[in-house]
């Protein structure tokens, strides 16, 4: 029994180390001088007592609309805590084509991820990703929405594309909810080794799930 929670350590370890990261936020550009503050928890699907299971990744974060279509965000990472970690990611938003017609809302963001595995002697770490998705609009405030991301890996000189799909509705006028699948590092092989292939797709990166809460502020 010890064994198996020392495995799933690992593993758990290995999976926020590599490919730590949270549902797509925000979808679309805050308007300028709204802000909202989110809370993301989920992550790759892995072996935990025999179920399939994600893990449970914890970011906690804020974002501003700076000008019109520009919106800089930034996260703490929770659950790297627990590891003895300090990490945090931060980075910005533009919206390059509006929704009209079938053509959905075209978003780009840039993103900087930081890791510090301080008590490990590790040296600092820095991982640059870009996302970019389309969206639409479903029933007036909810949103259904769609893309792929590109992290790049500077230690190792390699990139871990994660294409993913996903839904964003309202709970009351503020508050938001968000339901992501990622099909994480989809560009790696993941039949051997710790990662062993367990929600791989034809053997290829890890499936991993999200949840999402956006309070919106002061948006007009």
């Amino acid at each position: 029994m010890k064994a198996k929670f020392l495995n799933c350590f690992i593993i758990i370890f290995l999976l926020l180390y590599f490919l730590g990261c949270g549902a797509t936020q925000p979808i679309r550009t805050l308007e300028e001088g709204a802000s909202s503050v989110q809370a993301s928890l989920g992550g790759p699907i892995i072996p935990f007592a025999d179920l399939p299971v994600p893990v449970p990744y914890l970011n906690l974060g804020y974002a501003k609309g700076i000008q019109k279509n520009l919106t800089l965000f930034g996260n703490a990472h929770v659950t790297a805590l627990l590891f003895k970690d300090a990490a945090f990611d931060a980075g910005i938003v533009s919206s390059f084509a509006k929704e009209k017609g079938m053509r959905p809302e075209i978003t780009v963001k840039v993103q900087g991820n930081f890791f510090w595995a301080a008590l490990r002697g590790r040296e600092f770490r820095f991982l640059p990703t870009i996302h970019a998705n389309g969206s639409y609009r479903v029933g007036g405030r909810s949103l259904f929405y769609f893309g792929a991301e590109n992290n790049y890996d500077l230690l190792q000189s390699q990139s871990l594309f994660s294409p993913f799909i996903g839904y964003q509705f309202p709970l009351s006028q503020s508050l938001f909810m968000q339901a992501e699948t990622k099909w994480i590092a989809a560009n790696k092989d993941t039949r051997h080794g710790i990662f062993e292939g367990y929600a791989s797709v034809l053997g290829q990166g890890n499936m991993g799930l999200f949840l999402a809460f956006t309070y919106r502020l002061n948006e007009k």
